[in-house]
């Protein structure tokens, strides 16, 4: 049992030392452990908080690549750094290299964009014409599930009562308490920030706004 099983047990009202409903093992925190994994899950993706880096070395002629990331997965790029011009590619996207030159794939040359293919992989335009350049990526990412409670949990600190709230919702659904998971889910959003980007009622809309003397007018 880790930090954040205590955590949902004890906000659901279980003796952690000798709990009712759960035990201390896999199976026995399996129902727990997935609703972590999903607010885990949900967090990372709208939050963003969770960024790698990949070095991706170039290839000659070569305009299409695949990160190789192991068992995370890629969420959505945020920059793309030219190492050895130093200077950064613009996202782009196939229509609208199909605009602009339906022969796009048949450019070389030095690297001005790129586009995300699919969860793994990536575009670059024009091909490179050379193998003396890497591209630095920086993208969010979804951490793998945990499986035990010897598994690293990677969440912000931040954010960890946001996903034991977002559990004990769910076990409240679980057993059909409508009210309660209600009651957990909004604690949830308010820790994300949600309810701070989406209010319930317009008066509560959070906007720039400045205080400027009127535009003067012609007399007389």
């Amino acid at each position: 049992m880790n930090d954040l099983e205590t955590l949902v047990l004890r906000t659901i009202g279980e003796n952690v030392s000798s709990p009712d409903v759960f035990t201390d093992t896999d199976s026995g925190m399996a129902q727990i452990r997935d609703s972590l994994n999903d607010a885990i899950e949900e967090i990372s993706m709208l939050t963003g908080s969770l960024k790698a880096s990949y070095h991706l070395p170039m290839e000659d002629s070569k305009g299409f690549y695949r990160f190789e990331l192991g068992k995370d997965k890629m969420a959505w790029i945020t920059d793309a750094w030219l190492v050895g011009q130093k200077r950064r590619l613009e996202q782009t996207d196939i229509i609208r290299l199909n605009k602009f030159n339906p022969h796009w794939m048949r450019n070389t040359g030095t690297p001005q964009s790129y586009f995300p293919i699919g969860k793994d992989a990536v575009g670059i335009w024009p091909r490179p014409a050379s193998e003396t350049d890497v591209i630095d990526f920086t993208f969010v990412i979804v951490p793998d599930r945990y499986d035990s409670d010897t598994d690293r949990i990677r969440v912000r600190s931040n954010y960890r009562w946001a996903a034991v709230y977002f559990a004990v919702g769910e076990y409240y659904a679980s057993r059909g308490s409508a009210k309660s998971a209600l009651y957990y889910h909004g604690i949830y959003l308010d820790k994300l920030g949600v309810q701070a980007l989406y209010p319930k009622s317009y008066e509560q809309v959070s906007r720039y706004q400045t205080n400027k003397e009127p535009q003067p007018r012609p007399t007389g």
